[in-house]
């Protein structure tokens, strides 16, 4: 993945990248390095849980200064850019929760992927069929951070 050509690597922040240069040291060649891999996965399963937590405050937040009287414009004015970017960072914060929680933490444990002797293969085969590429795992990976910063 070329940072500089690529858009979705722009959209999330740079993100991807860190993703794509761990996920081509852990699988080379469809070897898995098993140390690299319990390294990556529970630094990952640390960062969403953070992630989650961060997402669940910003969404506290954000409800709460929709709650401001004044905030909010009266019915029939147009909506001040305060509220559009209050709307933006709930967007942000639910789709965060919601990528963590359903999507990522759903395929991690669908599959046994603790260990290089579990599910890990079958995995990260399951993501480069579906996906057709590392890049975008690793921009599917970088997605909680980016909606995160964005929110």
């Amino acid at each position: 993945m070329r940072p500089t050509r690529s858009s979705a690597t722009i959209a999330l922040l740079g993100a991807p990248t860190a993703h794509l240069r761990s996920i081509r040291k852990i699988w080379v060649d469809e070897l898995i390095d098993e140390s690299r891999w319990q390294t990556y996965i529970s630094g990952l399963n640390a960062e969403w849980k953070g992630f989650t937590l961060c997402s669940t405050v910003m969404l506290a937040v954000d409800i709460s200064f929709l709650a401001v009287p004044g905030v909010q414009a009266a019915s029939g004015d147009s909506q001040s850019a305060a509220t559009i970017s209050i709307y933006a960072s709930v967007i942000s914060s639910v789709c965060a929760l919601r990528v963590i929680s359903v999507i990522l933490a759903g395929q991690i444990r669908s599959h046994d992927v603790d260990s290089v002797g579990g599910g890990v293969r079958s995995f990260l085969s399951h993501m480069r069929k579906t996906l057709r590429r590392d890049e975008a795992l690793a921009v599917m990976f970088s997605l909680p951070y980016s909606l995160l910063l964005w929110a």
